[in-house]
């Protein structure tokens, strides 16, 4: 018998719709119910792509026992974090003050009205691993509130009222070179400079944190930033991390090395990487960055998205029940079965193995050796040892299909689908794709049709539309503006930010808030969110949308909106400088200014080069005319005016 779920639209959602819990979609509904039976409330967050959240819901939400216990004293909710990432963001805020970290599956418990007094992430069944079970702790928070209510709820008040008051902090401060002498030395620190990327394991991309030691590389050239790019932009690269066979980056690193990844491949990864690595290969021109983003985009060229246009939000880890990786990874005995003696061979000088933690012989490929290397090594042709690994990474994929395929979410999310929209213009500037341009058009198309209505952007069908919404898509925007010159976009990308200024922007404190309404439960509190997790923040990439915005129209109002945005949040970025590297790219390019560029014969050559914050414009000069703030200059050829560096 199902429950409620089954008439839910999220897929996540719907695969809890035949478990013997009594769920509810977050809705007054639920909360009504909760004040009437005078029940606690326990709330369940979690993503259809996640691991944890299909062991939690086997192990506990599956079980009769367990379902009967949440039934007869609580009222269960449960909540898709891609689909509301308003619910998602501040019950993560309490569980992580309380416990010192987050993640999924969130599992919070709350008074009738909404409000947290108790939470974690997963939970076995029964008491393990240094963890209360379940079951004994539903059953413990069920009779405090039976026995202690009055000390529930003053904990409940206490952590509410704490919440408000964090976010009604002002962190107004003036801004300037000082923030970005914090942050991107901070930043250096953080570097593993012998295996890549930010700290140690588990290990995330942090693309955007790349992007800006990419842009600061440019301006103030360095061997140690250059080390830190390379060391961590290769590791990722030729890590278990990316599928070696298909192409796209799964979600994280669970070893220092970039080996074992968890398997979930998500589009906000995949864009921001694909940006990444389409200008890493333009500044660096290594052959291993056009590798990466080419597979990018093969990925979802043939799994990723929607002929029509949108692409797709997410693909599982896991396969069967609860196998995870299984689909991606090969036994030793695969391996020598399916190649040739001589493919077996070159294929063991180029990958290497890595196992999988408690599996007998389960191994995860990633690069050991680069083709040019394999190429000295065995004595072969560079061309036909690229020939030959294509073959063998061909017939590895050939077998791999041929297995049960990790479900694919296709649900089009507004915010994840313009940051790919982004990513697919600056990856047509770098490779000439014509997909890439046909597909940031289609997908820019769709997402209005469908999702823009009297005047409202909405996440997805039925959910209205977020600030990361708004600002991402004028972001998407202007980059399909640069592609197409048609002034439609830019009047289009003018009219969603002024609608996401009427919406969302605080006018007392400044910056925006992540929704425009109040809600139940903590959605009473209005959040405005910097911190990049798990995507670029809307504020952090707000500071650029506005100034850029501000640029191409000579429109002031939208520049002292940028420069009140990055004042916003100035106090928090100088208290913590690892907040937001998106916030500090929209800072850096305040500082610099926008790089204007007007090109008639050399549009093409100018929209190919690398050059931070650059915006190119077809108009009918001679040579190139740069604009930097109030002064313009005309030069001959592109490489004298890239030669300006203010």
């Amino acid at each position: 018998m199902p429950n409620r779920l089954i008439n839910s639209k999220s897929p996540y959602l719907l695969k809890s719709a035949h478990q013997p819990v009594d769920w509810y979609e977050w809705s007054e509904e639920a909360f009504e119910r909760a004040k009437k039976e005078d029940k606690p409330i326990l709330l369940s967050i979690g993503g259809v792509w996640c691991h944890w959240c299909h062991v939690m819901a086997h192990e506990s939400f599956e079980d009769p026992e367990i379902a009967r216990i949440i039934n007869e004293n609580f009222v269960a909710i449960k909540v898709d974090r891609d689909e509301r990432p308003d619910i998602d963001r501040r019950y993560q805020e309490v569980v992580i003050a309380l416990t010192g970290s987050g993640g999924w599956p969130l599992t919070v418990f709350l008074t009738p009205d909404g409000k947290a007094f108790f939470g974690g992430t997963y939970f076995p069944p029964e008491d393990r691993w240094g963890r209360p079970g379940f079951k004994s702790l539903l059953l413990r928070i069920a009779q405090l509130w039976k026995e202690d209510r009055l000390r529930v709820l003053k904990s409940a008040e206490s952590i509410f009222e704490s919440l408000k008051n964090y976010s009604q902090q002002n962190f107004k401060d003036f801004v300037g070179e000082e923030l970005l002498e914090r942050g991107i030395p901070a930043l250096l620190t953080a570097i593993d400079y012998q295996k890549g990327g930010i700290g140690s394991a588990p290990k995330f991309h942090h693309a955007k944190a790349f992007e800006l030691l990419m842009v600061h590389n440019y301006f103030k050239p360095s061997p140690l930033l250059e080390k830190a790019l390379l060391t961590s932009l290769d590791a990722m690269a030729k890590g278990g991390i990316y599928d070696h066979l298909l192409g796209g980056f799964f979600r994280y690193s669970t070893d220092e090395d970039w080996h074992v990844p968890h398997f979930e491949k998500m589009l906000y990864d995949n864009a921001e990487l694909l940006s990444l690595y389409s200008w890493a290969y333009r500044v660096f021109g290594r052959e291993l960055y056009e590798y990466v983003a080419r597979g990018i985009v093969e990925y979802y060229r043939r799994y990723g998205s929607d002929p029509e246009g949108g692409f797709y939000a997410s693909q599982d880890a896991d396969i069967g029940l609860l196998e995870e990786g299984g689909y991606y990874t090969f036994s030793r005995k695969e391996i020598e079965e399916l190649l040739e003696p001589e493919e077996l061979k070159l294929f063991t000088l180029h990958f290497g193995l890595a196992p999988m933690p408690h599996e007998k012989d389960r191994h995860v490929l990633y690069i050991k050796v680069e083709e040019d290397k394999v190429a000295e090594a065995s004595g072969m042709e560079p061309q036909m040892v690229k020939r030959l690994l294509k073959q063998i990474r061909n017939r590895l994929l050939r077998y791999r299909e041929k297995r049960e395929m990790p479900f694919i979410d296709r649900t089009i999310y507004t915010n994840w689908n313009a940051l790919m929209v982004q990513a697919l213009c600056d990856y047509y500037k770098g490779f000439s794709d014509p997909w890439a341009k046909e597909m940031a058009v289609k997908t820019t198309h769709r997402l209005l049709d469908q999702y823009y209505k009297d005047g409202l952007l909405y996440h997805k069908e039925d959910v209205q539309g977020f600030s990361e919404d708004y600002i991402f898509m004028a972001i998407a925007l202007l980059s399909v503006y640069e592609l197409t010159q048609e002034v439609k976009y830019l009047e289009l990308s003018k009219e969603l930010t002024d609608r996401a200024i009427d919406l969302f922007w605080d006018p007392q404190g400044w910056g925006f808030y992540d929704m425009a309404q109040e809600g139940e439960g903590l959605l009473k509190v209005r959040f405005k969110n910097l911190q990049d997790t798990p995507t670029q923040s809307a504020n952090g990439s707000a500071g650029y949308l506005l100034l850029l915005l501000g640029t191409l129209t000579a429109d002031g109002r939208y520049l002292d909106y940028a420069e009140k945005t990055l004042q916003a949040f100035a106090g928090f970025v100088k208290d913590m400088p690892m907040v937001s590297h998106s916030y500090l790219l929209s800072l850096y390019a305040y500082l610099k200014g926008i790089f204007k560029v007007e090109a008639s014969d050399l549009f093409d050559q100018a929209l190919r080069a690398y050059r931070p914050f650059k915006f190119v414009l077809k108009s009918p000069v001679e040579g190139l005319v740069v604009c930097e703030g109030p002064t313009c200059r005309r030069f001959e050829s592109l490489e004298e005016a890239l030669l300006t560096k203010s």
